[in-house]
């Protein structure tokens, strides 16, 4: 029977996102070892790449590997959950959505170099990549490249298509974009700068914790007579919640990372919102490539020579 309280929020309506988080915190799993697996194998029948050339072309075999797994996953993730994938071409009516897809990330971008040089700390220490005094523009367009051809579309499918397509299915559209912000920006903002392509090992399992605190909350407001047992189940994911929010904190050593933070997070969150307003994958994959040569350029143009962490 279930022994509902009105003042616990985690009542029988959580039941169902409780049950999704867990989804697609499985799903996430699943691409990350699907990335292990692709790795290890061409590090066992490759070797390491010698050269920058070599590294550049054992990228982008095992990235196409990597995204080619995913999407024939997600394909396969999406039909069985109905999920509408939005394989459509924006219209003129999405020119809007386009414009803050395009223009958000940049802008944030420019916020954060300033603010880092005004107080000292140089850009490239915040995405972890630099660039040498001497370098010619075609090594530096051909690792953006790779970005786009193969970072760009793991974002789009892991974000938009398994994590904002499974929200959807059990809250609203505005709810789903919180979400989908929120879960994504834990799993995919990398501990090493920038967006990780896929989910780090660390992270994944701080959202297997959560989501098994989680379940205890919920399981034990549905089955627990005693309303302080059943406030005592609420104990697990409030703790976890909070080692998660202060963890990041203590992460954050300067206002420019702090808003170097916030620029992934906004760009997640407008790439969840945009891909909402337009029903079109390629308006948040605008979000994605923006940020990334907004970030290349910075370092590129403002940084070469300088490698700061």
């Amino acid at each position: 029977m279930s022994l509902h309280s009105g003042s616990n929020p985690f009542s029988r309506s959580t039941r169902p996102l409780a049950l999704e988080l867990g989804v697609i915190t499985a799903v996430l799993v699943v691409v990350y070892l699907w990335r292990e697996l692709v790795r290890a194998t061409l590090t066992t029948v490759l070797g390491t790449p010698p050269i920058v050339g070599g590294v550049l072309f054992s990228g982008l075999v095992s990235g196409g590997i990597l995204l080619l797994g995913l999407l024939v996953f997600a394909g396969t993730y999406a039909r069985f959950r109905d999920i509408d994938i939005g394989f459509r071409l924006p219209s003129r009516d999405d020119v809007t959505p386009a414009g803050i897809a395009v223009l958000a990330p940049v802008v944030c971008v420019a916020v954060t170099k300033l603010i880092g040089a005004v107080t000292g700390v140089p850009y490239n220490s915040l995405t972890k990549t630099s660039v040498a005094a001497d370098a010619s523009v075609l090594p530096v367009l051909l690792v953006a490249g790779l970005g786009l051809i193969i970072g760009v579309p793991v974002l789009v499918v892991i974000c938009q298509v398994l994590i904002q397509g499974s929200f959807d299915q059990v809250v609203s559209a505005n709810a789903a974009i919180v979400l989908t912000t929120a879960l994504a920006g834990f799993v995919m903002v990398s501990n090493t700068g920038g967006l990780a392509t896929v989910p780090e090992f660390g992270k994944l399992v701080g959202a297997v914790v959560f989501t098994m605190a989680l379940g205890v909350a919920v399981y034990a407001n549905e089955r627990v007579s005693r309303r302080w047992l059943r406030y005592l189940g609420v104990a697990p994911v409030l703790l976890v919640t909070a080692i998660i929010i202060l963890s990041g904190i203590a992460e954050i050593e300067t206002i420019a990372g702090g808003l170097y933070v916030a620029t992934q997070l906004t760009v997640l969150g407008v790439a969840a919102y945009t891909y909402n307003e337009t029903e079109s994958l390629i308006i948040p994959a605008l979000a994605y490539a923006s940020l990334l040569l907004a970030n290349r350029t910075v370092v590129f143009v403002f940084e070469a020579g300088i490698q700061s962490w």
